[in-house]
């Protein structure tokens, strides 16, 4: 599988170099997240297997690799978040698929470490268009306002999702989230995408 090694503390992109380092862009325009643990490079066979998973209902691989990325995070965190929340989806799409494969993903997670889930605090009360087929600010405008809070106010939670591209949907809750009193947000995915010129 491929890995990722060494990689920006901070969003996950590939470094020259050595673990534990901030890669420029995140030096420049820090995100709202505070760190980024990915399992793995979206490159073959993930890009292949994740689709399968979202789209053709095949969520029994969800279990490897959900195993696979809490053995890559108990070798990489020492600062464990109170609480998993899983990125999700508009009612009408969760209806059309049928599960969510980041919260199915959140409660492996939770299962294996032995963290808590909040499953219903984070919701998208409206349906956007898939990110995957936007660039840049049009990412940005499509998911304005997107997400609400109704939990608790965390101290630390972790967010989970399957893929990790540009960072903006991730970066958008963590906005959401800082605003409504969480001090920190990290990201846990199964897979960072490098995409150049774009975070």
């Amino acid at each position: 599988m491929p890995r990722i090694a060494p990689a920006c503390i901070r969003c996950a992109l590939p470094l020259e170099g050595v673990e534990g380092l901030t890669c420029g862009h995140c030096q420049k325009r820090p995100p709202a997240f505070d760190r980024t643990v990915a399992a793995f490079a979206y490159r073959f066979p993930l890009n292949q297997l994740i689709p399968l998973i979202k789209y053709q209902g095949q969520t029994g691989q969800l279990g490897w690799l959900a195993d696979s990325l809490a053995d890559h995070l108990q070798q990489r965190c020492d600062d464990w978040p109170q609480v998993l929340v899983p990125v999700p989806l508009a009612a009408p799409r969760l209806r059309r698929r049928g599960y969510n494969q980041a919260a199915l993903l959140a409660t492996r997670l939770a299962k294996r470490l032995e963290l808590a889930t909040d499953l219903g605090s984070l919701s998208k009360p409206r349906e956007t268009a898939h990110q995957m087929e936007l660039r840049g600010k049009a990412r940005r405008r499509n998911l304005r306002g997107a997400f609400q809070w109704n939990g608790p106010t965390y101290t630390h939670v972790a967010l989970i999702d399957d893929v990790m591209t540009t960072g903006t949907t991730v970066n958008e809750i963590s906005r959401l989230l800082k605003s409504a009193g969480i001090r920190r947000v990290d990201i846990w995915v199964l897979a960072r995408t490098p995409a150049p010129g774009e975070h």
